[in-house]
Protein backbone atom coordinates (compact mmCIF):
# COMPACT_ATOMS: atom_id res chain seq x y z
CA UNK A 1 0.00 0.00 0.00
CA UNK A 2 1.08 3.45 -0.99
CA UNK A 3 1.12 6.17 1.65
CA UNK A 4 2.61 8.48 -0.94
CA UNK A 5 2.04 9.10 -4.98
CA UNK A 6 5.65 9.39 -5.67
CA UNK A 7 6.24 6.10 -3.49
CA UNK A 8 5.23 4.22 -7.06
CA UNK A 9 9.15 4.94 -7.49
CA UNK A 10 10.13 3.14 -4.18
CA UNK A 11 12.92 0.79 -4.64
CA UNK A 12 12.91 0.47 -8.42
CA UNK A 13 16.55 2.01 -9.01
CA UNK A 14 17.80 -0.77 -6.84
CA UNK A 15 15.26 -4.01 -8.40
CA UNK A 16 15.24 -3.16 -12.19
CA UNK A 17 17.64 -0.52 -12.48
CA UNK A 18 18.09 -1.15 -16.01
CA UNK A 19 14.78 -1.27 -17.36
CA UNK A 20 13.30 1.60 -19.07
CA UNK A 21 10.96 3.52 -17.24
CA UNK A 22 9.92 5.88 -20.13
CA UNK A 23 10.40 5.87 -23.57
CA UNK A 24 9.72 9.21 -25.52
CA UNK A 25 9.21 9.11 -29.53
CA UNK A 26 12.26 11.12 -30.33
CA UNK A 27 14.27 8.51 -28.91
CA UNK A 28 15.26 9.90 -25.62
CA UNK A 29 14.18 7.22 -22.38
CA UNK A 30 15.54 6.95 -18.91
CA UNK A 31 16.04 3.78 -17.30
CA UNK A 32 14.58 3.00 -13.50
CA UNK A 33 17.71 4.38 -12.21
CA UNK A 34 17.76 6.92 -14.45
CA UNK A 35 14.55 8.69 -13.51
CA UNK A 36 14.98 7.91 -9.87
CA UNK A 37 18.76 9.78 -9.87
CA UNK A 38 17.31 13.14 -11.92
CA UNK A 39 13.88 12.95 -9.48
CA UNK A 40 16.57 13.46 -6.46
CA UNK A 41 17.96 15.94 -8.52
CA UNK A 42 14.98 18.25 -8.90
CA UNK A 43 13.89 17.65 -5.35
CA UNK A 44 16.97 18.93 -4.00
CA UNK A 45 17.21 21.84 -6.32
CA UNK A 46 13.63 23.10 -5.47
CA UNK A 47 14.35 22.44 -1.78
CA UNK A 48 17.20 24.61 -2.14
CA UNK A 49 15.86 26.87 -3.98
CA UNK A 50 12.32 27.52 -2.27
CA UNK A 51 13.80 26.89 1.66
CA UNK A 52 11.51 26.31 4.15
CA UNK A 53 8.71 28.10 2.48
CA UNK A 54 6.68 24.59 1.06
CA UNK A 55 4.32 25.14 3.60
CA UNK A 56 3.23 28.69 2.75
CA UNK A 57 3.45 27.98 -0.58
CA UNK A 58 2.64 24.49 -1.48
CA UNK A 59 1.99 24.39 -5.19
CA UNK A 60 4.44 24.34 -7.84
CA UNK A 61 3.59 25.04 -11.64
CA UNK A 62 4.50 22.60 -14.43
CA UNK A 63 4.04 23.62 -18.47
CA UNK A 64 5.27 20.75 -20.41
CA UNK A 65 3.62 17.78 -22.17
CA UNK A 66 3.81 14.34 -20.58
CA UNK A 67 7.80 12.58 -20.84
CA UNK A 68 11.08 11.84 -19.59
CA UNK A 69 12.29 15.09 -18.33
CA UNK A 70 8.68 16.68 -16.58
CA UNK A 71 7.77 13.26 -15.26
CA UNK A 72 11.37 12.99 -13.89
CA UNK A 73 10.30 16.92 -12.42
CA UNK A 74 7.37 16.08 -11.01
CA UNK A 75 8.57 13.26 -9.04
CA UNK A 76 11.48 15.40 -7.55
CA UNK A 77 9.03 18.08 -6.47
CA UNK A 78 6.80 15.48 -4.60
CA UNK A 79 9.93 13.90 -3.01
CA UNK A 80 10.31 18.02 -2.15
CA UNK A 81 6.66 17.68 -0.37
CA UNK A 82 5.18 20.38 -3.00
CA UNK A 83 1.89 19.43 -4.94
CA UNK A 84 2.10 20.50 -8.93
CA UNK A 85 -0.21 22.51 -10.57
CA UNK A 86 -0.55 21.30 -14.54
CA UNK A 87 -1.68 24.33 -16.86
CA UNK A 88 -3.56 23.94 -20.05
CA UNK A 89 -0.96 25.46 -23.17
CA UNK A 90 -4.21 25.66 -25.08
CA UNK A 91 -5.67 27.85 -22.60
CA UNK A 92 -5.59 31.94 -23.31
CA UNK A 93 -2.84 33.39 -21.06
CA UNK A 94 -5.55 35.16 -18.75
CA UNK A 95 -7.00 31.98 -17.71
CA UNK A 96 -3.50 30.65 -17.15
CA UNK A 97 -2.51 33.90 -14.87
CA UNK A 98 -5.36 33.19 -13.48
CA UNK A 99 -4.45 29.94 -12.64
CA UNK A 100 -1.20 31.39 -11.03
CA UNK A 101 -2.50 33.65 -8.94
CA UNK A 102 -5.53 31.21 -7.21
CA UNK A 103 -2.41 29.16 -6.39
CA UNK A 104 -0.21 31.73 -5.11
CA UNK A 105 2.50 30.36 -7.89
CA UNK A 106 5.59 31.48 -7.24
CA UNK A 107 8.09 28.22 -9.30
CA UNK A 108 6.99 26.97 -12.52
CA UNK A 109 8.56 24.33 -13.93
CA UNK A 110 8.03 24.79 -17.72
CA UNK A 111 9.52 22.82 -21.17
CA UNK A 112 11.25 25.27 -23.53
CA UNK A 113 9.19 24.86 -26.77
CA UNK A 114 5.65 25.59 -24.86
CA UNK A 115 7.04 29.05 -22.70
CA UNK A 116 8.32 30.03 -26.06
CA UNK A 117 4.95 30.12 -27.03
CA UNK A 118 4.08 31.94 -23.37
CA UNK A 119 6.40 34.54 -23.30
CA UNK A 120 4.16 36.78 -21.39
CA UNK A 121 4.14 34.44 -18.79
CA UNK A 122 7.62 35.18 -17.46
CA UNK A 123 6.30 38.52 -16.57
CA UNK A 124 4.41 37.12 -14.25
CA UNK A 125 5.47 39.21 -10.95
CA UNK A 126 4.56 36.29 -8.48
CA UNK A 127 7.52 34.53 -10.19
CA UNK A 128 10.16 33.76 -8.37
CA UNK A 129 11.86 31.02 -10.96
CA UNK A 130 11.26 29.87 -14.31
CA UNK A 131 12.80 26.48 -14.66
CA UNK A 132 12.98 24.73 -17.86
CA UNK A 133 12.64 21.01 -17.78
CA UNK A 134 14.34 20.11 -20.77
CA UNK A 135 17.15 21.07 -23.04
CA UNK A 136 16.48 24.54 -24.25
CA UNK A 137 17.42 28.17 -24.12
CA UNK A 138 14.69 30.81 -22.91
CA UNK A 139 15.82 34.35 -22.15
CA UNK A 140 14.55 35.05 -18.72
CA UNK A 141 13.91 31.29 -16.99
CA UNK A 142 17.00 29.01 -15.64
CA UNK A 143 18.31 25.97 -17.58
CA UNK A 144 18.07 22.83 -16.85
CA UNK A 145 21.80 22.19 -16.04
CA UNK A 146 21.42 24.25 -12.86
CA UNK A 147 19.16 21.12 -11.63
CA UNK A 148 21.71 18.48 -13.45
CA UNK A 149 23.94 19.79 -11.49
CA UNK A 150 22.07 19.25 -8.15
CA UNK A 151 23.15 17.19 -5.35
CA UNK A 152 22.22 13.12 -6.08
CA UNK A 153 22.33 12.50 -2.07
CA UNK A 154 18.72 11.67 -1.63
CA UNK A 155 16.51 14.13 0.65
CA UNK A 156 15.98 13.65 3.94
CA UNK A 157 12.40 13.28 5.57
CA UNK A 158 10.35 16.19 4.19
CA UNK A 159 7.33 15.38 6.95
CA UNK A 160 5.33 14.81 4.13
CA UNK A 161 1.62 13.73 5.36
CA UNK A 162 -1.34 11.13 2.95
CA UNK A 163 -3.29 13.83 3.85
CA UNK A 164 -0.81 16.89 2.32
CA UNK A 165 -2.04 18.26 -1.21
CA UNK A 166 -0.19 16.31 -4.37
CA UNK A 167 -2.16 17.74 -7.50
CA UNK A 168 -4.65 20.72 -7.89
CA UNK A 169 -6.03 20.36 -11.42
CA UNK A 170 -8.07 22.63 -12.75
CA UNK A 171 -11.42 22.68 -14.15
CA UNK A 172 -11.40 22.28 -18.09
CA UNK A 173 -13.19 25.34 -20.53
CA UNK A 174 -12.12 28.93 -21.27
CA UNK A 175 -14.98 31.03 -20.00
CA UNK A 176 -15.67 31.71 -16.36
CA UNK A 177 -13.75 31.27 -13.18
CA UNK A 178 -11.54 28.19 -13.13
CA UNK A 179 -11.94 25.84 -9.97
CA UNK A 180 -8.86 23.68 -8.58
CA UNK A 181 -9.50 20.58 -7.96
CA UNK A 182 -7.25 19.22 -4.98
CA UNK A 183 -6.37 15.95 -4.19
CA UNK A 184 -4.69 14.32 -1.77
CA UNK A 185 -1.70 11.81 -1.93
CA UNK A 186 -4.25 9.40 -0.10
CA UNK A 187 -7.08 9.93 -2.91
CA UNK A 188 -4.58 9.27 -5.63
CA UNK A 189 -2.66 6.55 -4.19
CA UNK A 190 -6.10 5.08 -3.97
CA UNK A 191 -6.99 5.82 -7.94
CA UNK A 192 -3.12 3.93 -8.27
CA UNK A 193 -4.19 0.99 -6.53
CA UNK A 194 -7.43 0.49 -7.50
CA UNK A 195 -6.45 0.48 -11.02
CA UNK A 196 -3.93 -1.95 -10.06
CA UNK A 197 -6.07 -4.35 -8.60
CA UNK A 198 -8.79 -4.45 -11.33
CA UNK A 199 -6.29 -4.25 -14.57
CA UNK A 200 -3.39 -6.16 -13.03
CA UNK A 201 -0.47 -4.23 -14.97
CA UNK A 202 2.85 -6.25 -15.07
CA UNK A 203 6.98 -5.40 -15.91
CA UNK A 204 6.34 -6.74 -19.07
CA UNK A 205 3.18 -3.76 -20.12
CA UNK A 206 4.04 -0.99 -22.14
CA UNK A 207 1.34 1.88 -21.20
CA UNK A 208 0.83 4.43 -24.36
CA UNK A 209 0.71 7.90 -22.94
CA UNK A 210 -2.51 10.12 -24.34
CA UNK A 211 -3.55 12.33 -21.33
CA UNK A 212 -1.44 15.53 -20.87
CA UNK A 213 -0.67 16.50 -17.17
CA UNK A 214 -3.67 18.52 -16.74
CA UNK A 215 -6.33 15.77 -17.19
CA UNK A 216 -6.76 13.47 -14.47
CA UNK A 217 -6.02 9.98 -16.79
CA UNK A 218 -2.56 10.99 -16.76
CA UNK A 219 -2.19 9.71 -13.48
CA UNK A 220 -2.73 6.07 -14.44
CA UNK A 221 -0.62 6.51 -17.48
CA UNK A 222 2.43 7.98 -14.93
CA UNK A 223 2.57 6.41 -12.05
CA UNK A 224 0.89 2.92 -12.22
CA UNK A 225 2.95 2.07 -14.78
CA UNK A 226 5.83 3.05 -12.95
CA UNK A 227 4.17 0.97 -9.64
CA UNK A 228 3.85 -2.36 -12.34
CA UNK A 229 7.61 -1.34 -13.53
CA UNK A 230 6.27 -0.91 -16.87
CA UNK A 231 7.38 1.13 -19.44
CA UNK A 232 5.39 4.30 -20.74
CA UNK A 233 5.92 5.25 -24.40
CA UNK A 234 5.49 9.18 -24.79
CA UNK A 235 4.49 11.37 -28.09
CA UNK A 236 6.23 14.03 -28.99
CA UNK A 237 3.44 17.14 -28.46
CA UNK A 238 6.15 20.14 -29.25
CA UNK A 239 7.12 18.35 -32.92
CA UNK A 240 4.30 20.35 -35.29
CA UNK A 241 2.02 18.24 -37.34
CA UNK A 242 -0.82 18.68 -39.28
CA UNK A 243 -4.58 17.20 -40.00
CA UNK A 244 -4.68 13.56 -39.90
CA UNK A 245 -0.57 13.39 -39.05
CA UNK A 246 -0.71 14.01 -35.89
CA UNK A 247 -3.26 10.69 -35.20
CA UNK A 248 -1.25 8.22 -37.67
CA UNK A 249 1.71 9.13 -35.71
CA UNK A 250 0.39 8.21 -32.67
CA UNK A 251 -0.73 4.96 -33.86
CA UNK A 252 2.58 4.51 -35.70
CA UNK A 253 4.48 5.13 -32.10
CA UNK A 254 1.73 2.56 -30.43
CA UNK A 255 2.25 -0.56 -32.92
CA UNK A 256 5.91 -0.17 -33.26
CA UNK A 257 6.45 0.18 -29.05
CA UNK A 258 4.06 -2.90 -29.06
CA UNK A 259 1.55 -0.52 -26.49
CA UNK A 260 -0.43 -3.48 -24.45
CA UNK A 261 -2.84 -0.68 -22.54
CA UNK A 262 -4.31 2.50 -23.82
CA UNK A 263 -6.62 4.80 -21.08
CA UNK A 264 -8.44 7.56 -22.83
CA UNK A 265 -11.78 9.26 -24.08
CA UNK A 266 -14.14 7.89 -26.18
CA UNK A 267 -13.38 10.75 -28.33
CA UNK A 268 -9.68 10.05 -28.87
CA UNK A 269 -10.36 6.53 -29.56
CA UNK A 270 -12.58 7.46 -32.65
CA UNK A 271 -10.00 9.61 -34.31
CA UNK A 272 -7.64 7.33 -33.89
CA UNK A 273 -10.03 4.62 -35.40
CA UNK A 274 -10.78 7.21 -38.20
CA UNK A 275 -7.99 9.59 -38.83
CA UNK A 276 -4.93 7.46 -37.20
CA UNK A 277 -5.47 3.42 -38.52
CA UNK A 278 -5.82 2.33 -35.41
CA UNK A 279 -7.73 -1.29 -36.10
CA UNK A 280 -6.01 -1.63 -39.41
CA UNK A 281 -3.11 -3.81 -38.67
CA UNK A 282 -2.64 -6.17 -35.82
CA UNK A 283 -1.47 -4.19 -32.35
CA UNK A 284 -0.43 -5.78 -29.05
CA UNK A 285 -2.97 -4.25 -26.80
CA UNK A 286 -4.41 -6.07 -24.55
CA UNK A 287 -6.63 -3.32 -22.34
CA UNK A 288 -8.34 -0.57 -22.95
CA UNK A 289 -10.34 1.86 -20.89
CA UNK A 290 -12.15 5.15 -21.44
CA UNK A 291 -13.49 7.61 -19.18
CA UNK A 292 -15.01 11.38 -19.37
CA UNK A 293 -17.92 10.65 -21.78
CA UNK A 294 -20.56 8.07 -23.03
CA UNK A 295 -19.17 5.93 -26.06
CA UNK A 296 -21.15 5.66 -29.05
CA UNK A 297 -22.22 2.04 -29.53
CA UNK A 298 -21.49 2.24 -32.98
CA UNK A 299 -17.90 3.72 -32.51
CA UNK A 300 -17.53 0.94 -29.61
CA UNK A 301 -18.28 -1.76 -32.24
CA UNK A 302 -15.67 -0.57 -34.71
CA UNK A 303 -12.91 -0.32 -31.87
CA UNK A 304 -14.17 -4.08 -30.84
CA UNK A 305 -13.53 -5.04 -34.49
CA UNK A 306 -10.02 -3.19 -34.88
CA UNK A 307 -8.52 -4.55 -31.50
CA UNK A 308 -10.61 -7.72 -30.84
CA UNK A 309 -7.82 -9.17 -28.69
CA UNK A 310 -8.51 -6.11 -25.88
CA UNK A 311 -10.72 -6.12 -23.37
CA UNK A 312 -12.59 -2.75 -22.60
CA UNK A 313 -13.56 -1.36 -19.75
CA UNK A 314 -16.15 1.87 -19.14
CA UNK A 315 -14.39 4.01 -16.24
CA UNK A 316 -16.73 6.33 -14.49
CA UNK A 317 -15.56 9.41 -12.01
CA UNK A 318 -15.35 13.34 -12.58
CA UNK A 319 -11.73 14.81 -11.67
CA UNK A 320 -13.11 15.57 -8.27
CA UNK A 321 -13.76 11.99 -7.20
CA UNK A 322 -11.16 9.79 -9.15
CA UNK A 323 -12.76 6.64 -10.52
CA UNK A 324 -15.54 5.69 -8.41
CA UNK A 325 -17.19 3.07 -11.05
CA UNK A 326 -16.14 0.37 -13.35
CA UNK A 327 -18.37 -1.84 -16.15
CA UNK A 328 -16.08 -4.53 -18.21
CA UNK A 329 -17.61 -4.36 -21.82
CA UNK A 330 -18.53 -7.39 -23.81
CA UNK A 331 -19.93 -8.42 -26.54
CA UNK A 332 -23.34 -9.09 -25.66
CA UNK A 333 -23.35 -5.38 -23.49
CA UNK A 334 -22.27 -4.00 -27.17
CA UNK A 335 -25.15 -5.53 -28.76
CA UNK A 336 -27.66 -5.58 -25.88
CA UNK A 337 -27.24 -1.29 -24.53
CA UNK A 338 -28.08 1.91 -26.10
CA UNK A 339 -25.64 2.79 -23.95
CA UNK A 340 -23.20 1.13 -21.63
CA UNK A 341 -23.48 0.96 -17.77
CA UNK A 342 -21.27 2.90 -15.63
CA UNK A 343 -21.63 -0.32 -13.54
CA UNK A 344 -21.08 -0.95 -9.91
CA UNK A 345 -18.68 1.04 -7.08
CA UNK A 346 -15.08 0.57 -6.84
CA UNK A 347 -13.57 -0.43 -3.45
CA UNK A 348 -14.28 2.17 -0.46
CA UNK A 349 -16.66 4.16 -2.39
CA UNK A 350 -20.66 4.62 -1.51
CA UNK A 351 -22.79 5.78 -4.04
CA UNK A 352 -26.22 6.89 -3.43
CA UNK A 353 -29.20 8.57 -5.87
CA UNK A 354 -30.87 11.59 -4.59
CA UNK A 355 -34.20 12.86 -6.29
CA UNK A 356 -35.12 16.53 -6.04
CA UNK A 357 -36.49 16.35 -3.02
CA UNK A 358 -33.37 15.17 -0.97
CA UNK A 359 -34.52 11.58 -0.31
CA UNK A 360 -33.08 8.18 -1.80
CA UNK A 361 -33.96 7.08 -4.93
CA UNK A 362 -35.69 3.55 -5.68
CA UNK A 363 -33.97 1.32 -7.98
CA UNK A 364 -35.26 2.64 -11.40
CA UNK A 365 -35.99 6.07 -10.07
CA UNK A 366 -33.03 8.73 -11.99
CA UNK A 367 -31.56 10.90 -9.22
CA UNK A 368 -28.80 13.13 -9.17
CA UNK A 369 -25.26 10.60 -7.94
CA UNK A 370 -23.29 11.72 -4.38
CA UNK A 371 -20.94 9.64 -3.67
CA UNK A 372 -17.89 9.83 -0.73
CA UNK A 373 -15.03 7.36 -0.25
CA UNK A 374 -11.12 7.68 -0.20
CA UNK A 375 -10.32 9.00 -3.86
CA UNK A 376 -13.30 11.79 -3.28
CA UNK A 377 -11.34 15.13 -3.41
CA UNK A 378 -11.24 17.66 -0.68
CA UNK A 379 -12.56 20.63 -2.53
CA UNK A 380 -11.73 23.29 -4.72
CA UNK A 381 -8.86 25.46 -3.85
CA UNK A 382 -9.70 28.62 -2.35
CA UNK A 383 -13.34 28.40 -2.82
CA UNK A 384 -14.80 27.58 0.32
CA UNK A 385 -18.05 28.45 -1.19
CA UNK A 386 -18.33 26.04 -4.30
CA UNK A 387 -16.97 23.37 -2.07
CA UNK A 388 -20.11 23.73 0.81
CA UNK A 389 -22.09 23.18 -2.52
CA UNK A 390 -20.88 20.16 -3.78
CA UNK A 391 -19.15 18.44 -0.46
CA UNK A 392 -21.81 18.16 1.91
CA UNK A 393 -23.03 16.48 5.32
CA UNK A 394 -24.84 13.01 4.61
CA UNK A 395 -28.34 13.10 6.11
CA UNK A 396 -28.54 9.51 5.32
CA UNK A 397 -26.11 8.63 8.11
CA UNK A 398 -26.03 9.28 11.97
CA UNK A 399 -21.70 9.06 12.44
CA UNK A 400 -20.69 12.19 10.45
CA UNK A 401 -20.29 11.46 6.81
CA UNK A 402 -19.92 14.09 3.81
CA UNK A 403 -20.96 13.06 0.13
CA UNK A 404 -19.28 14.55 -3.01
CA UNK A 405 -22.60 16.03 -5.50
CA UNK A 406 -21.68 15.22 -8.64
CA UNK A 407 -24.29 17.18 -10.62
CA UNK A 408 -24.45 13.74 -13.18
CA UNK A 409 -27.68 12.20 -12.96
CA UNK A 410 -28.07 8.53 -13.26
CA UNK A 411 -30.42 5.49 -12.19
CA UNK A 412 -29.63 2.20 -10.58
CA UNK A 413 -31.50 -1.00 -12.41
CA UNK A 414 -32.88 -3.46 -10.26
CA UNK A 415 -29.45 -5.42 -10.14
CA UNK A 416 -27.75 -2.26 -8.14
CA UNK A 417 -26.10 -1.50 -12.02
CA UNK A 418 -25.75 2.32 -12.56
CA UNK A 419 -26.62 3.84 -15.49
CA UNK A 420 -25.47 7.20 -16.61
CA UNK A 421 -28.86 9.45 -17.41
CA UNK A 422 -26.71 13.10 -18.37
CA UNK A 423 -25.86 16.05 -16.41
CA UNK A 424 -27.99 18.11 -14.20
CA UNK A 425 -26.51 21.24 -15.96
CA UNK A 426 -27.21 19.72 -19.09
CA UNK A 427 -30.97 19.67 -18.14
CA UNK A 428 -32.72 22.61 -20.07
CA UNK A 429 -36.33 23.74 -21.20
CA UNK A 430 -37.55 23.72 -24.47
CA UNK A 431 -41.01 25.33 -25.15
CA UNK A 432 -41.48 24.46 -21.88
CA UNK A 433 -40.45 20.91 -21.84
CA UNK A 434 -37.65 19.63 -19.47
CA UNK A 435 -35.12 17.90 -21.67
CA UNK A 436 -31.64 16.50 -20.58
CA UNK A 437 -29.28 16.65 -23.75
CA UNK A 438 -27.43 13.31 -22.98
CA UNK A 439 -30.60 11.33 -23.52
CA UNK A 440 -30.76 12.80 -27.45
CA UNK A 441 -27.08 12.14 -27.70
CA UNK A 442 -27.82 8.51 -26.54
CA UNK A 443 -30.51 8.22 -28.80
CA UNK A 444 -28.36 9.79 -32.10
CA UNK A 445 -25.86 7.30 -31.01
CA UNK A 446 -28.45 4.49 -31.75
CA UNK A 447 -28.39 5.39 -35.50
CA UNK A 448 -26.17 2.77 -37.48
CA UNK A 449 -23.69 4.83 -39.09
CA UNK A 450 -23.30 7.67 -36.38
CA UNK A 451 -19.80 8.30 -35.38
CA UNK A 452 -19.71 11.40 -32.27
CA UNK A 453 -22.98 12.79 -31.43
CA UNK A 454 -23.21 16.22 -29.67
CA UNK A 455 -25.89 18.93 -28.78
CA UNK A 456 -26.07 21.84 -27.91
CA UNK A 457 -28.74 24.95 -26.01
CA UNK A 458 -28.42 27.89 -27.46
CA UNK A 459 -30.98 30.77 -26.84
CA UNK A 460 -32.73 32.47 -29.34
CA UNK A 461 -33.16 35.49 -27.37
CA UNK A 462 -31.45 36.44 -24.14
CA UNK A 463 -34.55 37.39 -22.60
CA UNK A 464 -36.59 33.97 -22.59
CA UNK A 465 -36.00 30.85 -20.80
CA UNK A 466 -36.40 28.49 -23.27
CA UNK A 467 -33.84 27.37 -25.68
CA UNK A 468 -33.32 25.72 -29.23
CA UNK A 469 -31.48 22.62 -29.50
CA UNK A 470 -29.06 22.34 -32.31
CA UNK A 471 -26.52 19.26 -33.11
CA UNK A 472 -23.41 18.54 -34.89
CA UNK A 473 -22.65 14.69 -35.39
CA UNK A 474 -19.55 12.86 -37.84
CA UNK A 475 -20.46 9.55 -39.76
CA UNK A 476 -17.46 8.85 -41.60
CA UNK A 477 -17.26 5.02 -42.16
CA UNK A 478 -21.39 4.86 -43.58
CA UNK A 479 -22.46 8.59 -43.96
CA UNK A 480 -25.82 9.38 -42.24
CA UNK A 481 -27.84 11.82 -44.16
CA UNK A 482 -29.30 14.72 -41.97
CA UNK A 483 -32.72 14.42 -42.95
CA UNK A 484 -32.05 10.06 -42.40
CA UNK A 485 -30.94 11.32 -38.77
CA UNK A 486 -33.73 13.59 -38.13
CA UNK A 487 -35.94 10.70 -38.83
CA UNK A 488 -34.29 8.62 -36.85
CA UNK A 489 -34.36 11.12 -33.72
CA UNK A 490 -38.35 11.28 -34.60
CA UNK A 491 -38.82 8.00 -34.76
CA UNK A 492 -37.55 7.84 -31.14
CA UNK A 493 -38.35 11.04 -29.42
CA UNK A 494 -40.69 13.71 -29.26
CA UNK A 495 -40.93 16.56 -30.61
CA UNK A 496 -39.53 18.89 -28.89
CA UNK A 497 -36.42 16.85 -28.11
CA UNK A 498 -35.50 16.72 -31.98
CA UNK A 499 -32.92 19.46 -32.73
CA UNK A 500 -33.69 22.19 -34.74
CA UNK A 501 -30.37 21.85 -36.85
CA UNK A 502 -28.27 18.69 -37.99
CA UNK A 503 -24.88 19.94 -38.81
CA UNK A 504 -22.34 16.63 -40.16
CA UNK A 505 -19.05 17.90 -39.43
CA UNK A 506 -16.06 16.10 -40.98
CA UNK A 507 -13.90 16.63 -37.55
CA UNK A 508 -15.28 16.92 -34.19
CA UNK A 509 -13.53 19.97 -32.01
CA UNK A 510 -11.99 18.63 -28.99
CA UNK A 511 -11.11 20.27 -25.58
CA UNK A 512 -7.28 19.77 -24.92
CA UNK A 513 -8.86 17.08 -22.92
CA UNK A 514 -10.39 14.95 -25.48
CA UNK A 515 -14.10 15.52 -25.46
CA UNK A 516 -16.27 17.03 -27.21
CA UNK A 517 -15.82 21.26 -27.50
CA UNK A 518 -19.38 22.32 -26.51
CA UNK A 519 -18.04 26.24 -26.54
CA UNK A 520 -16.63 25.74 -30.18
CA UNK A 521 -19.86 24.62 -31.37
CA UNK A 522 -21.93 26.39 -29.56
CA UNK A 523 -20.18 29.58 -30.89
CA UNK A 524 -20.45 27.85 -33.94
CA UNK A 525 -24.17 28.45 -33.42
CA UNK A 526 -24.37 31.73 -32.72
CA UNK A 527 -22.27 32.83 -35.19
CA UNK A 528 -22.77 30.89 -38.02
Amino acid sequence: MYRLLHDVLRGKADSIPNVVAIRHESGIGLTYAQLDALSVRWANYLTELVGDGRRKRPYIAVLAPVGPDSVAAILGLLRAGFAYVPLDDRSPSSRLRSVLEQASIEVLIAHPAMLRDRPELLGYPALREVVLCAQGEVSGATAQEKVLAASTEPPGNRNILSEDPVYVLYTSGSTGVPKGIMHTHRSACAFVEWMQREFQLTSSDVVMSRAPWHFDLSVFDVFNTLAAGGTLVTYDWTRPRHGDERHRAYVDLLTEQQATVLYTTPSTFIALLQRGGLGRRPTHLRQLMYAGEPFPIAALQELRRGCPQARIANIYGPTETNIITCYRVDEQDVAAYDAIPLGREVDDVEIVLVDDAGELCAPGEIGELWCRGTPVTVGYLGMPEQTAKHLVRSPFHTAPAWFWRTGDLAVRDADGILHYRGRRDHMVKVNGFRVELGEVEATAASCTGVEMFTVVAVASDDSQPSVQLHAFYTSPWNPVPAAALREHLADKLPQHMVPLTLRRLDVMPMTSSGKADRTTLTEIVRHG
